[in-house]
């Protein structure tokens, strides 16, 4: 399942190629069989142009359902997955691999890369990281979170939370473009809510996936979560 996932996000193009090559077709056979049954005078060769009027029209059916089927998957079924899914084997432990899973895919992360800030695990200035809020830091209610995506080959990304010292991640939001909100050295990612979690300890995260569905070493902040302020 792993290999059919990463097939629909780095074939998504030649995929959508092939299929709009073949509704092309479909759909000419369709109206050729068409105007067949339009015209047809006779019983026998009505009922022949009937049916292949038929065959034409159902494999133009298939052929878009499937093209839309890649569309939903890619566009809002891959980026919600867990990141373990890109990974390009079981072994690989995205807490505790201080390089990126797939050399290849980021190779700005190699060799001299600099050390995560204070605090946090993964996070590679410049490159991946999250910003704000800060390692330790303490949030109540909505909270906008702020950072850096600046790889080869993007493809998307996601960010995720999990008490501390869980690996139950659970997923915020993902999405697939980057806008900067102010400069580029401070994007804007998306927002969390926490009201109605449990004050405590907890860690975000930010998981890069390339455009080839290999998977950076994220980028982990841990934070406190503390109660609302009550209103006066």
């Amino acid at each position: 399942m792993d290999e059919i996932f990463r097939s629909l996000v780095k074939y998504e193009l030649p995929v959508y190629l092939l299929l709009g090559l073949g509704a092309v077709f479909a759909l000419r056979s369709t109206w050729k069989a068409w105007r067949e049954w339009h015209n047809a005078v006779f019983g026998l060769e009505k009922e022949i142009s009937f049916q292949r009027l038929r065959v034409s029209g159902a494999v133009l059916i298939l052929l878009l359902m499937i093209g839309l089927s890649q569309f939903c998957l890619v566009t809002f079924v891959v980026p919600f997955l867990p990141a373990v899914t890109f990974l390009p084997t079981p072994t690989t432990n995205l807490l505790e691999s201080p390089q990126p899973s797939l050399e290849a895919s980021a190779p700005a992360l190699g060799t001299g890369t600099p050390a995560p800030p204070p605090g946090t695990t993964g996070c590679v200035p410049g490159q991946v990281i999250i910003n704000s809020p800060e390692p330790g830091q303490e949030i109540s209610g909505s909270t906008t979170l702020r950072g850096v995506i600046n790889i080869p080959n993007f493809g998307f990304y996601k960010y995720e939370f999990a008490p501390q010292g869980s690996e139950q991640w659970s997923t915020i939001a993902a999405g697939d473009k980057i806008n900067p909100d102010k400069e580029p050295g401070d994007w804007k990612l998306g927002a969390w809510n926490t009201s109605t979690l449990t004050p405590g300890d907890y860690q975000i995260r930010l998981v890069v996936i390339d455009n080839l569905g290999a998977v950076l070493t994220p980028c982990i902040v841990p934070v406190r979560v503390v109660a609302p302020t009550p209103t006066p």
